[in-house]
């Protein structure tokens, strides 16, 4: 796609400069429309046309939710030119390499509350309380952190810690 047709595109339309310049890091549908204050729905059609015009792309494709997207190169320069032409500060593009399917698959409610809550070796019920007492929307019991702790485990994202007495 060539950059003049993507900006005039672009041009036409207020959501898609505002996602588009929001993109300063690798995000999930749920985490860019709380930045832009869209609602769900509308993010994701914005960000699905992005993708259309080659502005955007998933990280984790193979993910059914909590799939991650960033911009392509056209996308940072069409970034770049919109913030240019609004006198933004420019977006800085530094993070360290991160693996996004692992990311997305963690940025899932449950799995998200439960790394929150993570501050020190604890009890599922604990882990259970502190996420709800940080998340008081979210609707979790003891059972469901004890199969997200077994499912971190697999895949090497906790451990196991020994604690004389328990």
């Amino acid at each position: 796609m060539l950059f003049e047709e993507a900006w005039y595109w672009l041009q036409q339309g207020e959501r898609r400069q505002r996602i588009l310049i929001q993109l300063n890091q690798p995000l999930t549908v749920k985490q860019l429309a709380r930045r832009v204050e869209l609602s769900l729905d509308s993010c994701g059609y914005v960000l699905w046309e992005l993708e259309v015009y080659s502005l955007v792309e998933c990280l984790n494709p193979a993910a059914r939710r909590s799939r991650v997207n960033w911009l392509t190169e056209l996308g940072v320069v069409c970034q770049g030119e919109l913030v240019k032409s609004k006198g933004l500060t420019e977006v800085k593009h530094d993070f360290p390499r991160v693996d996004w399917e692992a990311y997305g698959w963690i940025c899932f409610s449950h799995r998200s509350a439960v790394v929150k809550a993570l501050t020190r070796p604890m009890q599922p019920a604990t882990i259970k309380r502190v996420g709800r007492f940080r998340d008081p929307q979210i609707r979790m019991s003891a059972n469901n952190v004890r199969d997200i702790i077994r499912l971190f485990l697999e895949r090497g994202i906790v451990q196991k810690v020994s604690i004389r007495g328990k």
